[in-house]
């Protein structure tokens, strides 16, 4: 599997002691939530199951603004970022640097101008399902998170290329199979 990604909620953490330190907090993985996935074949909902962090890399996760690897990160784990699994999902707490793009960024953030995350994660070949039935895709492994992103859209991009050729391939599977039935059901109204 590929790399994915995906988007979730951002705040900036005001300091109540009065200092200057550039903090952002926020919830990017939310856990046994359903949301919808637009690609390029169409829409299908995803989940994230409670559980599916387990023994997951999150021993170096950048912060990226937009994902540009190119810049310098924002922050990185376990120095200047946090991860925390929680019940509810992967808590982030990132420092800033003292930077122009740091001082921007938490700006934008505190003014709501920016109010979106991105990550992206690698699943392990067997770690999602998809169910054809009710167009849904179920992960219940991840094995890596690369980066999180503060993003100007947060909008839900597509997913990887093997993810839509598993998901294709149940759809098509489901389809052959609804129309053998009908085969069926054709030859055995043929023989009564």
């Amino acid at each position: 599997m590929m790399k994915e990604t995906r988007i979730a909620k951002l705040i900036a953490e005001t300091r109540s002691d009065g200092s200057q330190e550039l903090v952002l907090t926020g919830l990017p993985i939310v856990f046994d939530q359903e949301t919808v996935i637009n690609s390029i074949f169409g829409e299908y909902k995803e989940v994230i199951q409670r559980g599916a962090l387990d023994g997951a890399d999150l021993s170096d996760v950048r912060l990226l603004y937009n994902h540009d690897m190119n810049k310098v990160p924002l922050a990185r784990t376990p120095k200047t970022m946090e991860l925390a699994i929680t019940p509810a999902g992967v808590e982030m707490r990132a420092t800033l640097p003292d930077t122009s793009d740091g001082h921007s960024v938490y700006t934008a953030v505190q003014r709501g101008d920016l109010s979106g995350m991105s990550f992206a994660f690698k699943v392990p070949k067997g770690g999602d399902s998809f169910d054809a039935n009710t167009n849904t895709r179920t992960i219940s492994k991840i094995e890596k998170l690369y980066e999180c992103s503060i993003v100007p859209f947060p909008a839900y991009p597509q997913t990887s290329v093997e993810a839509r050729s598993v998901i294709e391939g149940e759809r098509l599977r489901k389809i052959q199979k609804e129309q053998a039935q009908i085969k069926i059901n054709q030859i055995m109204k043929r023989g009564i």
